[in-house]
């Protein structure tokens, strides 16, 4: 009998614990700092590689230089430099905290890798694999006018991915605050995090856009195809994901940015959004 109780109370116990672990709290003020830091350099991570990218196709096409090589090696070290930041940081925000961050907060580490591959995977989506002459980037002096429009175009295409990072930031910043007017006493799980990125009911959600940030960045890309690239075409980016897309180039580049984006912050975070729901498309 004795030990039918115990196996009773054991059993209640392991339910509290796995309750416990399911059902996280607010953060507190130094979770919060730690998580809102790697964030914060993660994106600073994403958007040092997407210059770099953007960087290395001006290159490519003006010189015939490998834009691949370019994007991996990171010769002036800025995305390197980034990195470093964002392991340095940890250490003084979030390593030994007690107790640690229950949610939207894996590691410095990850956050890095979440941060690079989107950018390398979105520079992939728009020029294919590998980014290069002869494999879908052209060369200035022999179509000047390819050469501008794909120029152009992945400098808008980034600059969609940044206002989308930054407004999330913000969004989770004003979250996880107690008394930050997102979620009464404050976000207590990576689902209400992920509404930052989601729920357009949100002020400063991603989906909401509420000062119009994105979709100015969106509209830009539309205008540089106006302005740039073939009327009714897109041969500039045959290599990558909106090939046969035509005239449709633009919205299929957005959606490519927001797909990246989510993957992102999925990874980097611990987030579980369907990016391929929210981004409108293949989100492989």
């Amino acid at each position: 009998m004795k030990q039918v109780i115990r196996g009773i109370f054991c059993g209640l116990g392991a339910l509290l614990l796995v309750g416990g672990v399911a059902s996280a709290a607010p953060q507190g003020d130094a979770q919060q700092k730690c998580i809102n830091k790697i964030n914060k350099d993660m994106i600073k991570v994403h958007a040092a590689q997407g210059k770099l990218n953007a960087g290395c196709v001006k290159d490519a096409v003006k010189t015939g230089s490998d834009a691949e090589a370019c994007l991996n090696a990171d010769a002036k070290g800025k995305v390197g430099k980034k990195k470093s930041k964002t392991i340095a940081d940890e250490g003084k925000r979030c390593v030994g905290l007690m107790p640690a961050p229950e949610f939207a907060y894996i590691s410095a580490v990850t956050a890095n890798a979440a941060a690079e591959t989107a950018e390398k995977d979105l520079i992939h989506d728009v020029f294919g694999s590998p980014v290069g002459v002869g494999s879908g980037l052209y060369l200035c002096d022999t179509f000047p006018d390819e050469c501008k429009c794909q120029t152009q175009v992945i400098d808008r295409v980034q600059k969609t991915f940044r206002a989308m990072s930054k407004l999330f930031v913000k969004c989770k910043n004003k979250a996880l605050a107690i008394e930050g007017g997102v979620f009464p006493g404050g976000a207590a799980s990576a689902s209400d995090i992920a509404q930052c990125v989601t729920n357009g009911s949100i002020g400063l959600s991603v989906e909401a856009d509420q000062a119009g940030k994105v979709g100015d960045a969106v509209t830009q890309i539309s205008d540089s195809f106006g302005q740039f690239c073939t009327p009714g075409g897109n041969d500039e980016f045959v290599g990558g994901d909106c090939a046969a897309t035509g005239a449709g180039a633009p919205a299929c580049l957005e959606q490519r940015a927001r797909c990246r984006f989510c993957q992102m912050v999925n990874a980097g975070d611990g987030l579980s959004i369907n990016c391929a729901t929210w981004s409108g498309g293949a989100c492989p």
